[in-house]
């Protein structure tokens, strides 16, 4: 009979241990969390890899995280996590529901420093910027054309994504609005 090659074992990934302290949650930063920069998740600063809330929310969902109370020393549950960070932030599930949908498909999300959601990278040289709409929400038209000119001005695509009540999310490439 012959011998079959050997099949490799598939190590799984040890979750790295991330810290909350209050809102804030960070891995006190080694060379190895390089792997997590490089697939764009995190800001370092000085000794800290600090994760945003839907980073957090992902990571922890993803099973690349484990995060624990710096205080209590105790596991905290992604439900945890979420409750710690959405006070005074209902619409903060609804917009991680996006972010992981963009992270699924492969971009790379980052939360936007103006009026827009979220600013994501990957697939093409492009870069675009993300404004969730609810359904059954309100939707000011003169809000859109500004969050379209900003978009131009950057030479930058603007993408809506309109989450409906059972939270399917369908993505609208807005280039012109007149009325």
């Amino acid at each position: 009979m012959p011998t079959l090659p050997q099949t490799e074992q598939k190590t799984e990934f040890t979750p790295w241990n991330a810290i909350s302290e209050g809102r804030a949650v960070y891995i006190p930063y080694k060379s190895e969390l390089m792997e997590l920069r490089d697939r764009g998740f995190g800001d370092l600063r000085n000794t800290k890899l600090f994760f945003t809330p839907y980073e957090s929310f992902y990571l922890i969902e993803k099973l690349r995280i484990r995060v624990f109370d710096r205080k209590t020393e105790k596991e905290l549950t992604l439900r945890d996590i979420v409750k710690r960070v959405s006070v005074g932030q209902p619409e903060i599930w609804i917009k991680y529901l996006v972010y992981r949908d963009l992270r699924d498909r492969g971009y790379i999300v980052r939360e936007s420093d103006r009026n827009f959601d979220f600013d994501i990278y990957g697939k093409g040289p492009l870069r675009r910027l993300i404004s969730i709409v609810y359904e059954g929400g309100e939707a000011n038209l003169r809000e859109l054309q500004r969050l379209l000119g900003y978009a131009e001005n950057d030479k930058k695509e603007l993408i809506l994504a309109v989450v409906d009540r059972r939270t399917d999310i369908v993505y609208y490439t807005l280039s012109s609005l007149q009325f």
